[in-house]
């Protein structure tokens, strides 16, 4: 179960490296809880699409042009979660972003039902100037 799990995360992230937001919410639980890190412009907790789409994925890409999330590895926890550890990218109004971040993503009955970001929020706020 834990590499199927895997595969669907990475499917997430080629999902939304390739702008394709549908493929990116049919994978997740229409309830998925979204827990952005606090100290990120975009900090906090969303639950639904709607939300995290006019909090989160909406603000990132207005304010970061060409915005990446690209995992350097995507490893098993356990059954249920996976967690994987890459950099933001792209261009902040003040400079490149590049700030590393651990995504810890829960999987349950092949839809992700829960994701929790870790990330370098200094380094992404500076870059994005907020």
């Amino acid at each position: 179960m834990s590499e199927q799990n895997v595969k669907v995360v990475q499917a997430v992230y080629d999902s939304f490296g390739s702008g394709d937001v549908d493929a990116v919410f049919a994978v997740m639980t229409p309830d998925i809880e979204w827990d952005e890190s606090e100290g990120m412009p975009y900090g906090g907790v969303y639950h639904g699409r709607e939300a995290i789409v006019g909090n989160v994925f909406g603000p990132i890409l207005s304010d970061v042009e060409g915005f990446t999330a690209t995992p350097d590895e995507i490893l098993p926890l356990d059954d249920t979660r996976v967690v994987a550890l890459g950099r933001h990218g792209g261009q902040g109004a003040n400079g490149p972003v590049r700030a590393r971040f651990v995504h810890i993503w829960t999987v349950t009955d092949g839809r992700v039902a829960r994701y929790q970001q870790l990330a370098d929020t200094h380094t992404f706020r500076a870059a994005v100037g907020k």
